[in-house]
Formats: structure tokens, C-alpha cells, sequence
């Protein structure tokens, strides 16, 4: 495929797989290529289970890991990803957002890629061996689970033979039988995207964004991402005519020259009920 990127690279820093996610795209959508390092341990920018600190919001860790993954590999384009979890903006369940960066050092431009969804992301306190049996079995085979404890925290473990070894090593052969569960033990799925298959989902839709964004150049300076983010509301009701919360146009602002263009949505009028006069 012809893109404004065939036979470009593109470096990664990552030691959580993603690299399997991205490569594909980047060679089926742009024409463009991969290069992996891991000569630095991201977990030092923070880490899920809270053993590090994330100092840095979702977004500017995405774009550090994107200029680090440059100057590691003198490449002036580097890919970083980052997720999140939080509750969700519905008010119910737990959204995951998955961002993936793109900077070019050289020009000087960047753009981010995001999907947000629900996600099934589980956690739980434990105590007894019933509970533990239950989380276990309705744990899909390819999800890595997390155990936290007063002794300390243990990731990637699969099947309940592994999580059983883990609380012996801690706690002695007696584990089993309750003292175990006596203790503060936590079950949580592990959310590194090596073992957390709805991650690898949600980073690939991530992806698939950053792709249609960096396809789309600034009619005015040719920079790359140029998208449709800040909403309008304000869409006439089609009873009355007053303006509703309902988004009536989107607009595109290039990040480099910051010019502008508009986009009325299709739809010309809102419904009668989304309208704050018609239905109060």
C-alpha cells in the first residue's frame, strides 16, 4: 500500500509485547515497518499494580515513551502506547482508554491515537479458598491474574496450581488450609498487555486510529493528523428550533499551524426529545 509513510520505520519501546499488535498494521495500512528496542524498562514510568508511581498523565507518558523509543534508536519516528482504567464517563463499569503516540522528531509534529471502552477488568478481596476457586474458573486461559498480599505482589500467574504455589512460598504449606486467608489477599487481572488479551483488543482499535489520523494532513501545511476532535453542540431542535446539547458540527485544528476547518454533522436538526425547551 502507497501512503505518505511506505517504507518509513517506526521504533518501539516495549517488553509487553506490543510490538505483535502494531507491526501488522503499520505494514498493511502505511506500507511502513517496525523497529523493537526494549534497552529501557518502562515500568519505571509506573506500573499498574502501584510498585511505581505513574507521575505522568496517560498522554504525556504515551509521548515519552514515543521520544524515547527515538533516541534510543536514532529514528525520527517513534510509536508509545499507554492505558488507563478508571470508571467509566456513563457513570457504571470501568472504561479503559488506550492511547498510542506518534511523534516525529525531525518535523516536529505529533499525534495520538485513543480508543475508550468498557472493560471487564476484574478485582476482588479474598477470604476463603471458595472465592479464590470461583475467580480462577471464570478467568479466560490467556488472562494473566495478580496477587497482592502483606508479603508482596505476584504477577503473570496462570491456573490455579501457580497461584497455589505462589501463597506456599508465602505463607508455608499451611497456606491452604486458611492462615493464608488471613492475611489481606488481593486477586486482580494482571493488566500488562502481554497478559491481558482485552488490552491487546483495545490497543489494536488504538492503533487502527492512529492510522486514520495520521492519513489525514492539514490542508494548509500538510502535517499529519488532522482530525475532527472538539465537538459543537448546539444542533436546532427539529420542533421548535432551539439549539439542544446535541453536537451540530465538529472541528479539525492542526496542531503545527493551528488552522481550522469545520464539519456539520449529517444529521440537520435534533430530535424533540434531547431538546431542553420541548422536554424540560
Amino acid at each position: 500500500m502507497q501512503s505518505r509513510f511506505s517504507n518509513s520505520q517506526f521504533a518501539l519501546l516495549t517488553r509487553h509485547g506490543k510490538e505483535k499488535i502494531l507491526a501488522p498494521l503499520l505494514e498493511s495500512q502505511l506500507g511502513a515497518s517496525l523497529l523493537l528496542t526494549e534497552n529501557y524498562d518502562t515500568d519505571l514510568l509506573g506500573t499498574f499494580s502501584g510498585e511505581v508511581e505513574r507521575k505522568l498523565s496517560p498522554l504525556d507518558c504515551a509521548l515519552k515513551k514515543a521520544q524515547l523509543a527515538c533516541e534510543l534508536t536514532g529514528l525520527n519516528l517513534g510509536l508509545g502506547s499507554e492505558g488507563s482504567f478508571s470508571p467509566s464517563h456513563y457513570g457504571f463499569g470501568t472504561a479503559n482508554h488506550e492511547l498510542i503516540a506518534c511523534i516525529n522528531r525531525q518535523a516536529g509534529w505529533s499525534v495520538v491515537g485513543h480508543y475508550y471502552g468498557f472493560s471487564r477488568v476484574r478485582r476482588q478481596p479474598l477470604n476463603s479458598m471458595a472465592e479464590l476457586y470461583q475467580f480462577v474458573e471464570q478467568t479466560p486461559a490467556d488472562q494473566g491474574l495478580l496477587l497482592r498480599s502483606p508479603a508482596g505482589v505476584a504477577k503473570g500467574l496462570y491456573g490455579l496450581d501457580a497461584i497455589e504455589t505462589q501463597l506456599k512460598d508465602w505463607f508455608g504449606n499451611y497456606a491452604l488450609l486458611g492462615s493464608a486467608f488471613a492475611q489481606e489477599l488481593v486477586i486482580s487481572d494482571d493488566l500488562r498487555a502481554h497478559h491481558c488479551p482485552e488490552r491487546r483488543e483495545h490497543i489494536q482499535k488504538a492503533m487502527e486510529n492512529l492510522i486514520e489520523r495520521l492519513q489525514l494532513a492539514c490542508p494548509q501545511c500538510d502535517t499529519p493528523g488532522f482530525w475532527p476532535d472538539h465537538a459543537l453542540p448546539g444542533l436546532p431542535c427539529r420542533a421548535c428550533g432551539c439549539p439542544t446539547h446535541s453536537i451540530k458540527a465538529r472541528t479539525a485544528r492542526c496542531g503545527h499551524c493551528h488552522f481550522e476547518q469545520t464539519y456539520p454533522v449529517a444529521e440537520p436538526e435534533a430530535d424533540p426529545s434531547l431538546c431542553p425547551h420541548c422536554n424540560p
